[in-house]
């Protein structure tokens, strides 16, 4: 029986937010981005303690990729992609 996968939503924002970075940091976040439709819990993730700044981050080169899970509706939120310096501002 094979697992469910996660839809993953992308809002325009952020998707022109990433392409402003240089091409292969863009493909590994990318790249990250639809891994977590096959397991948006991934060893690597770690859950956030403040709930406005989402559920979970991953990190990927010098970016950190914010986003939530919605576990009944299968859906990955990507809330921001941002440098690590910016990430938690």
């Amino acid at each position: 029986m094979s697992k469910a996968r996660y839809y993953v939503s992308v809002p325009k924002n952020v998707a022109r937010a990433i392409k402003r970075y240089p091409a292969n940091d863009r493909a590994a976040i990318f790249h990250a981005i639809e891994n977590l439709g096959d397991n948006p819990r991934s060893p690597g993730c770690a859950k956030l303690r403040v709930s406005d700044l989402g559920e979970y981050r991953i990190k990927v080169r010098g970016y950190r990729i914010r986003y939530d899970v919605d576990d009944q509706e299968k859906v990955v939120y990507i809330l921001a992609v941002k440098l690590r310096g910016e990430a938690y501002k």
